[in-house]
């Protein structure tokens, strides 16, 4: 009897490990060359920039992991667009299998733009999101063969997906309202305004040293009428005006003149069953007059509105080990900057309290990943992408001028090269190291009116000219019975072809593409004599999958030096093509991809002369001894 269960139990053994190696088991990972991967995202990282510093020694970590290991430039997506360029490297596949094509896509029924990140969705229980990703990433493969996997802040990973290990959404999360910015600054003085209505201005008056003022929170319907949710929130100055207190809920926070005040947590009564937190933090630029910057809501991690995190509870742990931190997809408080209410010393700070939470993060990630005998942590940094938007000098366009570089961007650089150092000096020979950026920058001086130019040459027809200081966004003024082609999003021209658009009347579509994507790159700038595009590239020359069909039916690539005008993205156009560019967002990626390439830093030798960005999950899987999908369109950088 004893033998007979002896028998059984150990036929019952090996038919148990026989499924879980089919199914691609923990130890089937094991058979890879590596027992862990970790992977560095740095949004933005230019190869340009990196090897000028390297050459003048201020990266020294970046360059000795160049020489005994691997630095090349890494070909980003077309576009190079971030959410196209980070679900290529996440899928190892191109936007026609994986359908991610740009910032901001539209409903071809209505013409109607929406963005990419996310799709969002009304049901009986409120609003919920789905993905538009149709591709699977490495990390639902890992999860699937069994290994342990972390995924943190990685770009359109809202909604964040269940995996075997935890995931926090980065790129794509809203803030409480379900915006994706929107700054509230209170103000004693008149007449202050916002060009963006997710901007609030708010005049505030003091009485005996105090503002009671409130905190705008998520909308809700009430009576039938949609309506703001507030918190109340007193503000008192101290008799000397160099600080003040705010008082939100019960309790006091502090925050000095010229400086960032600590978490504030606010509680907004959505009905009297359901209260909704958010987190902010303010800015107190002076009290005479008062000058107050508050940012977007952010969803509290500890008391999330929707799920940004899985398990559902990981983004509260977080908090609870490393503190409260921004959630929101683009924490930075461009807006602010741009439209003056901070200054660069004010938005530089808050940049450097985002990193140190991310720090936070990683190192308590980092620490559990390094104790695991396998398994994959991948972690996004992305304020790299803000600071060299926002400090780029260099004008193309007029003296052929090279960079120079923003002492901003420079201590950036460098502090990621001191954590790399730390990085390299505590993990061993098991563990792949993969740095990466989804693209590099060059300079945008001139926005090009993509509307305006369709108008100009024939192919959109307007009922009417917008009335001056209307950019007849939404297509206000288009007349699509009478309109060939339109462009909505960073990179994007779309045929309003029969049959597939609402209004559509092409017959021939690609006819009218070829028409003109020639056209477009022959055109050049009256006033500087260049050539404005590059390549405008064909979707089918570019793009294969079963989602072809939904991509643009062009992809302009532009020179270095133009980019498509801000008007152009949400369907609107300008009176002329080409705009200037006197945003102190003077930098920028969205030209053709042979411009902006990215990084790829590695602790293995690469035998290879580039690489691609569809090549790194399939080094992931590969380097843990997980089968690739066919599907893929990249191939692993460990094999020659």
């Amino acid at each position: 009897m004893e033998r007979k269960w002896s028998v059984l139990v150990l036929v019952l053994v090996v038919a148990a490990a026989a499924a879980y190696l089919a199914l691609g088991g923990g130890e089937m990972a094991g058979k890879g060359r590596y027992r862990r991967v970790l992977v560095v995202g740095i949004d933005g990282m230019d190869p340009k920039i990196t090897s000028k510093l390297m050459d003048e020694g201020r990266l020294p970590n970046f360059k000795m992991l160049g020489k005994t290991g691997t630095f090349m430039r890494l070909n980003t997506s077309i576009p190079p667009n971030s959410p196209v360029a980070w679900t290529s490297i996440a899928t190892g596949s191109n936007p026609g299998k994986h359908s991610i094509f740009d910032f901001i896509i539209r409903d071809p029924r209505t013409y109607t733009p929406k963005l990419s990140l996310s799709n969002t969705k009304g049901g009986t229980s409120g609003t919920y999101y789905e993905s538009f990703v149709t591709a699977d990433s490495f990390w639902k493969i890992t999860s699937d063969a069994g290994v342990p996997t972390d995924i943190v802040r990685w770009p359109v990973t809202f909604p964040p997906e269940d995996i075997k290990g935890g995931m926090l959404s980065g790129l794509g999360v809203p803030d409480i309202k379900g915006f994706l910015s929107g700054y509230t600054y209170y103000t004693s003085e008149k007449g202050v305004t916002s060009e963006k209505a997710s901007n609030r201005i708010v005049e505030v008056s003091r009485d005996r040293g105090k503002i009671s003022t409130l905190v705008w929170g998520p909308k809700t319907v009430r009576a039938g009428e949609i309506v703001d949710v507030t918190a109340p929130m007193e503000v008192k100055v101290s008799s000397d005006g160099k600080s003040t207190t705010l008082a939100v809920d019960g309790k006091d926070y502090p925050v000095s003149s010229g400086g960032w005040s600590g978490w504030v947590r606010a509680k907004f009564g959505v009905n009297m069953f359901k209260s909704v937190y958010g987190t902010f933090k303010a800015y107190l630029a002076g009290t005479d007059p008062f000058r107050m910057y508050v940012t977007a809501i952010q969803i509290d991690p500890e008391n999330p509105v929707v799920g940004i995190s899985k398990p559902d509870g990981y983004s509260g742990e977080l908090a609870r080990d490393v503190g409260l931190y921004y959630t929101l997809w683009i924490p930075e408080e461009t807006d602010g900057y741009i439209d003056g209410r901070l200054d660069k010393a004010a938005f530089l700070a808050q940049v450097g309290e985002i990193e140190s939470e991310r720090d936070a993060m990683f190192w308590r990630e980092f620490n559990l990943f390094m104790k695991r005998d396998s398994g994959i942590f991948a972690f996004v940094y992305d304020s790299s992408d803000r600071v060299q938007h926002m400090t780029w000098n260099q004008t193309l366009l007029t003296t052929d001028g090279d960079v120079v570089l923003d002492d901003a961007i420079i201590r950036y650089y460098e502090g990621k090269d001191r954590f790399i150092g730390e990085v390299l000096s505590r993990i061993d020979d098991k563990t792949l190291l993969l740095i990466i950026s989804d693209h590099g920058f060059t300079t945008f001086e001139r926005g090009v009116s993509m509307n305006r130019w369709l108008v100009d040459n024939g192919y959109m027809t307007l009922r009417e000219e917008p009335p001056e200081g209307d950019d007849g966004g939404l297509f206000k003024y288009v007349d699509w019975k009478k309109t060939k082609a339109y462009s909505l999003g960073f990179n994007s021209i779309y045929v309003n072809a029969k049959g597939r658009e609402g209004s559509g009347i092409v017959t021939d579509r690609k006819a009218v593409a070829r028409e003109i994507a020639r056209k477009l790159e022959a055109y050049t700038d009256p006033k500087s004599g260049r050539t404005v595009v590059y390549k405008a590239h064909l979707r089918e020359d570019v793009y294969a999958g079963g989602h072809l069909y939904e991509a643009p039916d062009i992809i302009v690539g532009f020179y270095p030096g133009y980019r498509m005008a801000w008007q152009t993205a949400i369907g609107g156009l300008t009176p002329t093509v080409l705009v200037e560019n006197t945003k102190k967002w003077r930098g920028d990626h969205l030209m053709d991809p042979s411009f902006v390439p990215g990084v790829l830093f590695s602790n293995v030798k690469i035998d290879r002369e580039s690489a691609s960005q569809m090549d790194v999950a399939p080094t992931v899987l590969d380097a843990v001894g997980v089968k690739v999908p066919e599907s893929m369109d990249g191939r692993s950088l460990l094999t020659a």
